[in-house]
């Protein structure tokens, strides 16, 4: 008796099959993961549509947009945040909603060139910051931004980024990271800080300048570290 020959669209199927039973699987055993991973992928994907709207708005420009075009509370002496969401006024290139999936205690961080101490009247580059859920995958961490250490003094935490061509890096120090309890204490490299002393008081800084900074008034009283 002659076997009937396995296709390749049996073999598909059966694949197919086997890939939707493992993600049931998964997210009966790990349901908070598939869902952190399930916003990590609409970050990234807001993130790589907004690259691409600005891209279009410089070609036409020959400037990214300020902080006071599209954010919700842009100057021109700050960073700020993207969440186009009912965002008045609307900045017409973003055809699409850009808004983080937990926008209520998280938005996307918009750096672009200053000039001294206020942003450039023609910026020419942009970074541009999220913050992901889902466990560190070294990986995936092309910009090494580590345990959520990309980000601009004062504000760090971010975890994922996408940038204009020519901006400059964003890296890591190697060491000298500190954080505040009730003075800046320095806490050695990055990874230290997440898993040591400073565990329980992230944010971390990469100077105790900007620990200081955060945490001290200028014309308040000064602690130990913060003189």
């Amino acid at each position: 008796m002659k076997h009937k020959a396995i296709t390749l669209v049996e073999i598909t199927i059966s694949i197919s099959i086997l890939i939707v039973l493992l993600a049931g699987v998964l997210f009966l055993l790990n349901p908070m993961m598939y869902i952190y991973r399930a916003n990590d992928i609409t970050r990234k994907k807001n993130l790589d549509d907004t690259k691409k709207m600005l891209e279009e708005y410089v070609a036409d420009t020959g400037c990214y947009p300020q902080p006071t075009q599209i954010c919700l509370e842009g100057t021109n002496k700050t960073n700020c945040h993207i969440c186009n969401k009912g965002q008045k006024p609307s900045f017409s290139y973003l055809t699409k909603d850009v808004c983080d999936p937990k926008a209520s205690s998280a938005q996307y961080l918009y750096q672009v060139e200053m000039n001294g101490n206020v942003v450039a009247s023609c910026p020419k580059w942009f970074r541009m910051y999220s913050v992901l859920e889902a466990p560190y995958n070294a990986q995936e961490d092309i910009w090494g931004c580590k345990v959520g250490g990309c980000g601009v003094a004062p504000q760090y935490g971010y975890s994922y980024l996408v940038t204009s061509p020519g901006a400059p890096l964003d890296n890591i120090a190697p060491n000298n990271w500190y954080c505040f309890d009730t003075d800046c204490h320095q806490c050695g490299t990055y990874e230290d800080c997440s898993v040591g002393l400073c565990a329980r008081y992230a944010p971390y800084y990469p100077s105790s300048g900007t620990c200081c900074n955060a945490h001290i008034p200028s014309s308040g009283p000064k602690t130990e570290n913060c003189r």
